[in-house]
């Protein structure tokens, strides 16, 4: 065979190799189907943790990120690296992650992943964050609750005692957090230095406690005597929230013995409670 037929045959041999190669197949990326995994347009509470979840295939995939940004800001993301996945075929390939947002809105998630080739595949879908019921009641309250009411005394051989009493200023410091359910808070209530626990239900911007039975002690004039009482009282109290002042209305009622040297007897109040707290 002549030197140039040699020569044209290794040419078209070589154009026969190069024209059986395959080009690079561009991965694919799909989201995670299945209970506890987000979907497009779920809706969510801002704060609730969420799972993202993509399942991916490809040649030798190198990475996944996950992005999660609103209106063009980034809120959060993740990167996954999976280059130790070389399997061929290749099977799908697994990436999840959790996120906690504090959002309100629509917030847009974007999984990539990219091959060894730097072919990649993106997948977009949108969620919606919604403002928790009682997250407006979050946070921590001072002011004054305004006391109006009776207090009376009774004891064997005195005579009895009514006191009226008009907005007496009593100052109170109110913590409230989540509660189990998004529309219950908890919290912790000082009144005039005693400590309550305190659970109550949002609906709308107004906030309804369960009644709380505490043991008030303080000093009671009684016909020149001043007689330290504990009493039982109950609170039931509402709350109405505009911007950032908790107006209260509610009751308090209570009763108690008197046990004074050879003076006994009975002491009770009966009012109503007002007044406003300033979220600090």
């Amino acid at each position: 065979m002549k030197k140039s037929t040699l020569f044209l045959a290794c040419c078209i041999g070589l154009m026969l190799f190069a024209s059986c190669k395959k080009d690079p197949v561009a991965p694919t990326i799909i989201l995670i189907q299945g209970e506890g995994y987000l979907t497009e347009n779920a809706q969510v509470y801002s704060g609730d943790e969420i799972m993202v979840g993509f399942s991916c295939t490809g040649e030798s995939l190198t990475k996944i990120e996950i992005v999660l940004s609103q209106n063009g800001t980034i809120l959060d993301s993740y990167t996954e690296d999976c280059t130790s996945q070389k399997n061929e075929p290749v099977p799908p390939y697994h990436c999840e992650h959790s996120f906690t947002i504090e959002a309100i809105g629509t917030v847009n998630i974007k999984g990539t992943v990219t091959d060894v080739n730097g072919l990649t595949a993106s997948k977009n879908f949108d969620i919606h964050f919604n403002e928790k019921p009682n997250a407006k009641f979050i946070g921590h309250y001072e002011g004054d609750a305004l006391f109006t009411g009776i207090m009376k005394a009774e004891v064997t051989g005195l005579d009895p005692v009514e006191q009226e009493v008009t907005d007496r200023a009593v100052p109170v410091i109110l913590e409230l957090r989540d509660g189990e359910t998004m529309t219950d808070v908890i919290g912790n209530c000082k009144i005039n230095d005693q400590d309550m626990e305190l659970k109550g239900t949002v609906e709308g911007n107004k906030v309804t406690f369960e009644a709380v039975n505490t043991t008030v002690s303080y000093n009671y004039e009684m016909n020149g005597f001043n007689i330290p009482l504990e009493m039982n009282v109950t609170y039931a109290v509402a709350g109405t929230l505009e911007n950032k002042t908790l107006t209260l209305n509610g009751t308090c009622n209570g009763e108690g013995e008197i046990h004074l040297l050879i003076y006994n007897g009975t002491t009770s109040i009966d009012g109503t409670i007002g007044g406003s707290l300033e979220k600090q």
